[in-house]
């Protein structure tokens, strides 16, 4: 009963935390400008630096947001010491959050930089592959919101393939291969799901 009332608060916390609109803040901030209504309005490092023109503001947004993901399940997992199966709800509710914030009518981000971030705490491998993905996709369609796409759907895929073989590099000792992939999908569900608007925009140009 403890632990069920702590993953409660934890998933409302983690859901607070994500949904810091760390663009739309810093924007508003150094450049008097609403990042929701302006550019792509994705409230995210991409979309900062583009209608901010500043690298070092599109680098600040995904430095923060990054930290978004590191801090709290390093928090959850190494200071808390909760087992992963405790922690999996409050970690993609701290990318739910990120995507669809509460603070901005549930616009958001795409959750790249946040889910990275707790990849790469869980296992930096899942952060590789996706990347060895993204720039096989990069090389052969060259558009950001593709490439994004095709890994989002084929990391998944290619953990899942990977593990069924054996191959424990690529899982997180701290639960079964089956949970691991589980939250993989559903982390990549939620950014393919701020893909969609993108995706359909580049198919209408083309048709």
């Amino acid at each position: 009963m403890q632990e069920t009332l702590l993953i409660i608060i934890l998933t409302v916390i983690f859901y607070l935390v994500g949904s810091i609109p760390t663009a739309y803040i810093i924007l508003k901030l150094l450049h008097k400008k609403d990042i929701t209504k302006e550019g792509s309005g994705n409230v995210g490092a991409m979309n900062s630096y583009d209608v901010s023109g500043s690298k070092k503001t599109g680098i600040l947004v995904f430095i923060i947001d990054l930290l978004k993901g590191v801090v709290p399940a390093l928090f959850v997992l190494y200071v808390l010491h909760l087992n992963f199966e405790a922690s999996f709800i409050p970690l993609v509710a701290l990318v739910a959050g990120h995507n669809f914030s509460i603070w901005l009518k549930f616009k958001g981000g795409r959750g790249l930089a946040t889910s990275a971030a707790i990849f790469f705490v869980l296992n930096y491998w899942v952060v590789v592959i996706w990347c060895f993905i993204y720039l096989i996709s990069f090389l052969i369609k060259k558009n950001v919101h593709i490439d994004n796409t095709v890994a989002t759907i084929l990391m998944p895929i290619v953990l899942l393939i990977l593990n069924s073989q054996g191959l424990k590099y690529f899982q997180y000792s701290g639960t079964s291969n089956g949970v691991f992939i589980m939250f993989c999908s559903i982390i990549c569900v939620l950014i393919l799901m701020k893909h969609i608007a993108p995706i359909l925009s580049i198919t209408n140009k083309n048709c």
